[in-house]
């Protein structure tokens, strides 16, 4: 395998003072500037006690120049997925600092730069789960695995990038994004772009310009729209995707557009890059990535790679192994559940679903607290006039029906949510969080969650307020109208739901009322939570505008 470089920091004494390096608020950023943050930052880490720090940046370059001086510092960077208030008290509890766009951020751009030398290969990194199966949990990362994952990637995808610019729609706040959008154009002495892409429109007016190389995601490529201005773009010299499969169709439909396939990769936070594919052509087997190695030992599959603690470590996904080299992927080990008794896998009945012609996406779980199982569908547009013309209730039972055919009883799901996409993080991962919250909502006599973004201002939510919920009852005879105490209660009991809010008593500090909320209408709920004041902002609107907004002040319990 070819190296790429013993350290990243050696980079600084190769670039010639002009070499681009990053793309950065409307700027390219050379060489010279990159030695002269990293020395700057570098100075101001090492006169801060502090040793572990919290590390949030809305921009790529930012973040990197002081990732790169915490380890040139000997202090440890944690990495979290957001900014948001609930992430920062939890991070309080291991970081001693933060840097970057958190409210209480130190200045690490001021003073004299310090004199740059080689990173300690036991300086760490913490980064986080996407909590796509639970919590988000702390992953440790010495930097000689990063280094090695970059000669990894180098060997396997670095013939033919050349000097393509690196682009993304992904947050570099994650490990996929890190490596792809940060460290390893840096380590292969190519140029990134700061920002990451949330319109796919803007990364094609980019590649009518000059060559470039995506990093992306399922949950972006699968939504790409056909009036996007595919004919004056280039085709780029690379797609990468990760998070997740991305399906065959929409695979197919990105290379008839891109002009080229995209390239899978298939790992985890706490495993690095196992394995990649690409489709079309590919036959949806994976090929492992140079220098690691899989052996079947009993019911599960050990990886040897040099980008894991120890070299070598057991996966929680199921793999055949189709030769030393290729593989075909299963469930993970831990989507089987007992429902009275029973073990089902998740992973089968999803197949099953996905198999219908109504039925775009779909995650099965088991409800908390249930023995019985649910499933969130998105609807293709076959399922979509289907809902339309005969109704939920008829959805529903021939999906039923459908899986009565191969599956036993106790597999079939007997709660459906049927949403129009589903709840992704930044990284385009579906937390289990919000879909267990899909199905403990109806027993709190709350709205359905339709969809949940979260940023560095809060979450919103997407609520489907059914007609059938007993607030409009015998409130207003000639028309149900939900009423206002309804709205505060549901702020308060979604606001204990993604932040943690006091358990004493509340009050209303500030309330307006704009516009009625009627049965059946689709509103979105921001909410603020400010740990600082103790306050929760919360705000209801829809296409119609704004219908209520306040403010609940908490206060913590004698």
């Amino acid at each position: 395998m070819t190296s790429l470089t013993h350290d990243l920091t050696a980079l600084f004494h190769s670039l010639t003072p002009s070499a681009p390096v990053a793309w950065h608020a409307g700027a390219m950023l050379d060489g010279e500037r990159l030695r002269r943050d990293v020395a700057q930052h570098t100075a101001a880490l090492q006169a801060h006690p502090a040793h572990d720090w919290a590390v949030f940046y809305h921009h790529g370059y930012q973040a990197l120049v002081t990732l790169l001086a915490l380890w040139q510092a000997g202090k440890r960077a944690w990495l979290p997925g957001n900014n948001q208030p609930a992430t920062g008290a939890a991070l309080a509890a291991y970081c001693q600092a933060f840097a970057g766009d958190w409210p209480n951020a130190e200045p690490l751009d001021t003073g004299a730069p310090a004199p740059l030398g080689d990173t300690h290969p036991d300086a760490e990194l913490v980064i986080f789960t996407s909590g796509s199966n639970g919590l988000p949990k702390p992953i440790y990362k010495r930097y000689r695995e990063l280094l090695n994952e970059l000669n990894t990637l180098e060997a396997a995808f670095g013939a033919g990038l050349d000097d393509a610019l690196f682009v993304g729609t992904v947050s570099h706040q994650h490990i996929y994004g890190l490596l792809f959008r940060l460290l390893w154009p840096l380590s292969a002495g190519r140029p990134l772009y700061s920002e990451a892409f949330q319109d796919p429109a803007g990364i094609l007016r980019l590649a009518a310009q000059r060559p470039l190389v995506w990093v992306a995601s399922p949950a972006h490529l699968k939504r790409l729209r056909d009036d996007l201005p595919w004919d004056a773009a280039k085709p780029p010299r690379a797609i990468f995707s990760s998070g997740g499969p991305l399906p065959a169709d929409s695979a197919s439909h990105l290379a008839a557009h891109a002009g080229v396939s995209a390239t899978e990769v298939y790992g985890s936070s706490e495993t690095g890059g196992i394995g990649w594919r690409r489709q079309p052509p590919d036959d949806g087997a994976w090929t492992l990535l140079p220098g690691l190695a899989l052996t079947q030992q009993a019911d599960h599959t050990r990886l040897a790679s040099p980008h894991v603690d120890g070299g070598e470590t057991a996966l929680d996904d199921h793999l055949a192994l189709l030769d030393e080299h290729r593989f075909r992927l299963g469930g993970r080990r831990d989507r089987i559940v007992k429902v009275e008794e029973k073990r089902i896998a998740l992973a089968q009945v999803e197949q099953a679903l996905a198999d219908h012609p109504a039925v775009a996406e779909v995650r099965v779980l088991q409800p908390e607290g249930e023995q019985r199982l649910g499933a969130v569908l998105v609807l293709t547009p076959v399922g979509e006039r289907q809902l339309e013309e005969q109704g939920r209730a008829a959805v529903t039972t021939a999906l039923r029906e459908h899986l009565a055919a191969t599956l036993e009883p106790l597999a079939v799901p007997r709660r459906w949510r049927l949403v129009a996409r589903l709840p992704e993080t930044a990284q385009g991962k579906v937390p289990m969080a919000a879909l267990q919250a899909l199905f403990t909502s109806s027993r709190q006599q709350l709205p359905e969650v339709q969809d949940s973004v979260s940023d560095d201002r809060g979450v919103t939510l997407t609520l489907r307020v059914a007609a059938g919920l007993p607030w409009f009852r015998g409130h207003f005879e000639a028309q149900g109208v939900l009423p206002g105490v309804v709205q505060i209660d549901w702020a308060e009991a979604f606001g204990r739901r993604y932040f943690p809010l006091p358990a004493g008593p509340n009050h209303l500090e500030v309330i307006k009322f704009n516009n009625l909320i009627l049965p059946g209408q689709e509103v979105h709920l921001t909410l603020d939570w400010k740990p600082a004041t103790g306050k929760l902002a919360f705000a209801f609107h829809s296409s119609r505008g704004p219908h209520s907004s306040g403010r609940l002040a908490f206060k913590e319990p004698a």
